[in-house]
């Protein structure tokens, strides 16, 4: 069975259809070979179960959250202030663009929200300053993926519904590697402006 789910898999993969739709397409086709049980008469009832959680009440509320931030001009005053905390190491607004993205993943919960809120404040930043592009660019979609990780995170909500596994450990667990990979982000703009400074060039305001 396990030969045979990674050949399909695989053969699913190899075609370029999505990761979430081979793996919806691996599971059906195993499930006519090996299972007992038809898949898709279980399918309304796990679907209904999930979809009745209180918890999710959580989701709709963190993004008006990060809409609220955006609109109100705090998520712009929050990245001045990341400016002026991180805006001295070599690399300069790419610094703040990691550490904003962090802190509004802190707030919001979803990665689509936190680099389209950082982004439309930070992206003007690009032609003004003369940073390279692709490198300003990069942090801010690298960044944004912490939304998915550092606590509170709309991810984990759904993957502990899913699991039957308790969010609250599971944010406590999202610290740690968050802030790891916020780090990781950074010090790889240190050492990338180290030893090209001209992806790091600044014009004064």
């Amino acid at each position: 069975m396990l030969i045979q789910a990674v050949v399909v898999l695989m053969g699913l993969v190899a075609f370029g259809i999505p990761i979430a739709a081979a793996l919806g397409w691996l599971a059906f086709s195993l499930n006519f070979t090996f299972s007992t049980s038809p898949l898709y008469r279980t399918l309304g009832d796990i679907a209904w179960q999930n979809s009745t959680e209180f918890l999710l009440v959580a989701i709709p509320m963190f993004v008006l959250l990060g809409e609220i931030l955006l609109r109100s001009g705090i998520a712009s005053k929050m990245y001045e202030g990341m400016v002026q905390w991180l805006g001295w190491l070599p690399g300069g607004l790419m610094h703040s663009n990691i550490g904003a993205c962090s802190l509004f993943a802190a707030t919001s919960g979803s990665s689509v929200a936190t680099a389209a809120t950082i982004g439309t404040v930070a992206l003007p930043e690009v032609q003004k300053r003369k940073y390279n592009e692709r490198l300003f660019l990069g942090t801010l979609a690298a960044g944004g993926t912490l939304g998915i990780l550092i606590p509170p995170s709309i991810n984990l909500i759904l993957y502990g519904l899913l699991t039957d596994t308790s969010v609250p450990e599971l944010y406590l667990a999202g610290f740690l590697p968050g802030l790891l990979l916020a780090g990781l982000f950074m010090l790889t703009v240190i050492i990338a402006c180290t030893f090209k400074k001209s992806w790091a060039v600044q014009k004064s305001r």
